[in-house]
């Protein structure tokens, strides 16, 4: 099998530049999440205004395909309301695990390339299992 080619050049731009790769200081909630199976872990923080999230940081030991799922995380989610957030996060986890044929917003498309490869699928949920922790507080 094989990715498409702007899927892959989506996850390799966020991979080397990543947004919102920081650990924010004033922040509402946290979540931790650690893979057991690879070790990768994600620490991420929302500042949360009005039930919106109004800035998004993060910290993360993992691989490209993680930071890049945590870049396009940020970018999606900022600006989001913390249900709608929740949903989403719950939706790319069934994405990935079940053969559901919804499409996914903007570029959360390449995750019609990634669930094609199990193997990556812990890295690419890493940072939305941190994210619905971060969302229980």
């Amino acid at each position: 099998m094989t990715e498409n080619s702007l899927h892959r050049e989506i996850i390799e731009l966020h991979a080397q530049n990543p947004h919102c790769n920081q650990k924010l200081e004033d922040f509402s909630c946290q979540g931790f999440f650690q893979s057991e199976k690879t070790g990768n872990q994600c620490d991420i923080q929302l500042l949360v205004v009005s039930g919106v999230i109004a800035k998004v940081g993060y910290h993360l030991q993992g691989s490209a395909l993680a930071t890049a799922a945590a870049s396009l995380l940020a970018i999606e989610i900022q600006g989001m309301n913390t249900a709608d957030a929740n949903i989403l996060a719950q939706r790319i986890i069934l994405y990935l695990m079940d053969s559901t044929d919804d499409s996914l917003p903007g570029d959360l498309c390449v995750y019609e390339s990634i669930r094609r490869f199990p193997e990556r699928f812990d890295c690419a949920s890493l940072p939305w299992r941190a994210l619905l922790i971060a969302l229980e507080e």
